[in-house]
């Protein structure tokens, strides 16, 4: 049945399982891209890798044309080989799912323990998703799809603050639920962004949301993020927003949305341009299966 809100995108294949140990030729790949050293699991070492990593940007792009290619398969799931590559060779980064166990899978095979937990936001429950790092017996929170450059520890006793380069992070903990409550804020105003509960994620269970997410109103319109040096840059559509720790400025870039996105971001218009078109033909199908779904 299609219930309101919600788009029915076939799943026909159930016979994979999420493994970061099978993916180790990716951390190679990271490793020798970013030219970054071995190191111990250690703090300082878990800082550079994720300083590396926030370097792929939060984009849908490759997600949409990807779906396109695999609509109703497994194979539309964008695993840590290919976002690496994909990084490589077009500046292409992910979605919180694919960024989350490619970092997961990096971690892993660093030596350092984590595992991925999902989190709600306004928009709905469990549609996103980060990583707890554990390490001498402190917890970290690691966020690669909301672009957090550095691990912020969690302390159910302690509320903690984080600034990044063009935002503060406040993260709270709410002992009525026992769950913790991710804020941003700058010199005017303090949003709620989603909240989480510090409980690992099992890995039938992650695909499963991962799955859904093919199924969001995000795969409706193109959405990019990327952190520089002076701040925040988000693209929706044709919206254009920079975010600073003093505050935002706002543009429309319609008339050079391709030329726009490939100087921000230096992802090929040619790659935009497929993903316009897969946005089209995607929406087509999704109408299809979801009238098909309805009772007669």
């Amino acid at each position: 049945m299609c219930t309101k809100g919600r788009i029915n995108i076939p799943i026909f294949e159930t016979s994979l399982k999420l493994d970061p140990t099978r993916h180790k030729d990716s951390v190679h790949l990271f490793r020798d891209f970013f030219k970054l050293p071995q190191g111990r699991p250690e703090l300082k070492f878990l800082r550079e890798i994720i300083a590396h990593f926030s370097r792929l940007p939060y984009e849908n792009i490759s997600k949409i044309i990807k779906l396109n290619r695999y609509f109703g398969s497994n194979h539309k799931l964008r695993l840590p080989e290919e976002v690496m590559d994909d990084h490589s060779n077009f500046r292409l980064g992910g979605t919180c799912f694919s960024l989350t166990f490619f970092l997961q899978t990096i971690l892993t095979h660093n030596g350092f323990y984590c595992y991925p937990v999902m989190a709600d936001m306004r928009a709905g429950r469990n549609i996103h998703c980060a990583l707890i790092v554990q390490l001498k017996g402190v917890k970290y929170l690691v966020d690669p799809g909301y672009l957090l450059s550095q691990p912020m520890e969690i302390n159910p006793r302690i509320p903690r603050l984080y600034r990044t380069e063009f935002t503060g992070v406040e993260l709270r903990y709410d002992s009525k639920i026992g769950c913790y409550n991710l804020f941003t804020f700058n010199r005017h105003e303090v949003k709620w962004r989603y909240r989480f509960y510090d409980r690992p994620t099992k890995a039938e269970e992650f695909l499963q949301h991962w799955q859904a997410s093919f199924s969001k109103n995000t795969m409706h319109g193109i959405c990019l993020t990327k952190v520089t040096p002076q701040g925040l840059i988000y693209v929706h559509k044709t919206f254009m927003r920079e975010t600073t720790f003093e505050g935002k400025r706002n543009f429309n870039i319609k008339k050079n949305y391709h030329a726009t996105i490939h100087e921000v971001f230096g992802i090929e218009p040619q790659l935009i341009e497929q993903a316009e078109v897969a946005l089209v033909e995607n929406l087509q199908r999704e109408r299809k299966y979801n009238t098909e779904d309805k009772p007669a």
